[in-house]
């Protein structure tokens, strides 16, 4: 992985090096990407800082990233090639800190224990107080059962003969003409 990166990065810092003055401050986005100077008083003063590519790459190596990044790479060389048993004394003597950055502040453990269990808690839950008893339950299978219910009572109605229907009908007008005769009273 590190030689096709390596061959990425080569023609990147070329390329760039050629092309940041025309890219910032020319006009290479002439028709496609236009910042006026007057509105964005951040790029005219950036301008008047800039001082091409080789000036701006000796600064890069005069700031206090660069700097922190070598002692970095310093002090870790000292630690791991020329003493090796200083991490482990720094370790013993800073315990608790070392516990509390190697379980990364236990962020990984509330996620687990506290916010993955709580939202499986809520899916559950959900799955079956709302999925399986609300939907499936009382909607779906108590439509037909409630269906099957009134169908039960109306068969019981619907014998096939005629003399049960026109007594129905005939007490359906007996009831009519009682609501209508105590209604104009």
């Amino acid at each position: 992985m590190t030689v096709p990166l390596v061959l990425l990065a080569i023609p990147s810092v070329v390329i760039g090096f050629m092309t940041i003055q025309p890219m910032l401050f020319g006009d290479f986005f002439k028709n496609v990407i236009f910042v006026d100077a007057a509105r964005h008083p951040a790029m005219a003063e950036m301008a008047e800082m800039f001082h091409g590519p080789v000036a701006m790459a000796l600064h890069g190596l005069q700031t206090l990233p660069f700097w922190l990044a070598v002692s970095g790479v310093a002090v870790a060389y000292y630690m791991y090639m020329v003493n090796p048993a200083l991490p482990a004394a720094i370790q013993r003597m800073f315990q608790p800190l070392y516990t509390l950055l190697e379980n990364k502040y236990y962020l990984d453990w509330f996620n687990e224990n506290v916010i993955a269990r709580g939202a499986r808690a809520l899916g559950v839950g959900l799955w079956k107080g709302g999925d399986q008893a609300v939907i499936d339950g009382a909607l779906v299978n108590g439509s037909w059962k409630v269906v099957g219910w009134i169908a039960g009572l109306v068969r019981k109605v619907q014998t096939g003969y005629v003399f049960h229907y026109a007594l129905v009908m005939i007490l359906g007008i007996f009831v009519l003409m009682t609501y209508f005769v105590l209604l104009n009273k």
